[in-house]
């Protein structure tokens, strides 16, 4: 009789009591589990007007229950629909929680569930949750409207699966037409970009805009030649006069190696500028600019050394009529000088043109075949262009 009642006096055991809503149907015996496993039964059932308390024996005294998320659930199952209350636990106890006891005085009810401990309830799975919500779907299946609904929604997906098979067809026929587009078109793309980059390394200049660099450079080099010569014969007039004006015998020979050095120069200049075309067209070869670069060197020494002689002239004399002389002589220089760094210039332009003028047929004209520069001589030439309009434009020799 004892042990059938479920009194076992050799077994230590501790109990709970559990608060529910809504019991199932348990009853006294009712069996409680542990994530599945029987560790206890109920043994007191007693309902009050708001809930219903629950007293559990737990017949496993050294069973820990982590404490902290634990689920208390009355469930309904099998095929008469048994009772159980199962205890699932959402946390793991450590290896010193676990050497705590429930039924001892210092035990810890934070961390696992103490002896005569007091714990919440919920109402789990059950029949007659089932059987109300088979009822309430079968009333709501059961309604017209709904069949009607449910009738329309048919027709209206099986329309829109046609026209859903239909657009795909479509879309298959136009995903092949754009596959026959595509690769002209990817062969397109290549030779445009091909060019584009052809485009960037080179420039293209017409035999029209060659021919005009060309004669513009040929041009400026006659004008700065005569410059050049006309600035040479001025001096020798002032030269000559001033050697009749002036009585110094050394001053005299300085004044007349200047002249000599100054006449030798224009006469360089006045040789070169017979023929220019000659001379632009032979700029190219080394051993000429090599003779134009020593001649540009040796105008700056003479000019450089009358300066020199021509400064301490003031101080000889102080005859106006000598002081104006000289000050036309030291301007003269100084326009012959610019000049010369002037045709410096062009002769840099007139080599860099070469290529371009040998490029050329002799009857080009407006309609021939574009002349092909590399971009960076063609940014070169740019620069010299550039370089050669800012010194005409200081240069005061060239102005009214």
């Amino acid at each position: 009789m004892l042990w059938l009642r479920g009194l076992n006096p050799g077994s230590r055991t501790y109990g709970v009591v559990v608060t529910f809503e809504d019991t199932l149907g348990m009853q006294v015996g009712t069996t409680v589990r542990y994530r599945g496993v029987p560790v206890g039964r109920v043994i007191d059932i007693r309902p009050s007007s708001n809930e219903v308390d629950v007293w559990l024996e737990i017949t496993q005294a050294d069973l820990r229950i982590p404490k902290e998320e634990l689920r208390v659930a009355a469930n309904q199952s099998g095929f008469i629909g048994e009772t159980t209350i199962d205890i699932t636990p959402m946390t793991e106890l450590t290896e010193a929680q676990q050497a705590l006891s429930p039924t001892a005085t210092d035990c810890v009810p934070e961390v696992i569930v103490c002896d005569g401990e007091r714990l919440i309830g919920i109402t789990g799975v059950s029949y007659e949750s089932l059987l109300e919500s088979a009822d309430s779907l079968a009333r709501t299946f059961a309604d017209p409207e709904l069949v009607d609904s449910f009738k329309i929604l048919l027709d209206r997906a099986t329309t829109f699966t046609v026209q859903a098979t239909a657009l795909t067809n479509e879309l298959t026929a136009l995903t092949l037409a754009a596959q026959a587009e595509v690769d002209p078109l990817s062969n397109s793309v290549q030779t445009a970009t091909n060019s584009a980059a052809a485009a960037a390394q080179e420039v293209q200049l017409t035999a029209t805009e060659v021919r005009s660099l060309l004669d513009a450079n040929r041009l400026n080099v006659t004008s700065t030649l005569t410059n050049i010569s006309q600035g040479s014969d001025r001096l020798s007039r002032i030269l000559d006069q001033l050697s009749a004006e002036l009585e110094d015998p050394q001053l005299l020979e300085d004044l007349r190696i200047l002249s000599a050095n100054a006449s030798e120069a224009s006469a360089s200049f006045r040789d070169a500028a017979i023929d220019i075309r000659t001379l632009t067209g032979s700029l190219n070869q080394p051993e000429n600019l090599l003779l134009l670069q020593q001649t540009l060197e040796s105008a700056r020494d003479v000019f450089q050394g009358a300066q020199k002689v021509l400064s301490d002239v003031d101080e000889l004399t102080g005859d106006p009529a000598i002081r104006n002389n000289l000050r036309d002589l030291i301007y003269g220089l100084s326009d012959l000088l610019s000049n010369a760094e002037i045709l410096e210039q062009q002769a840099q332009l007139a080599i860099a043109l070469g290529p371009l003028e040998q490029q050329l047929t002799p009857d080009a004209a407006a309609g021939a075949p574009p002349v092909t520069l590399p971009r960076a001589d063609y940014q070169a030439l740019q620069n010299q262009l550039a370089a050669l309009a800012a010194l005409d434009e200081d240069s005061p020799a060239l102005k009214p």
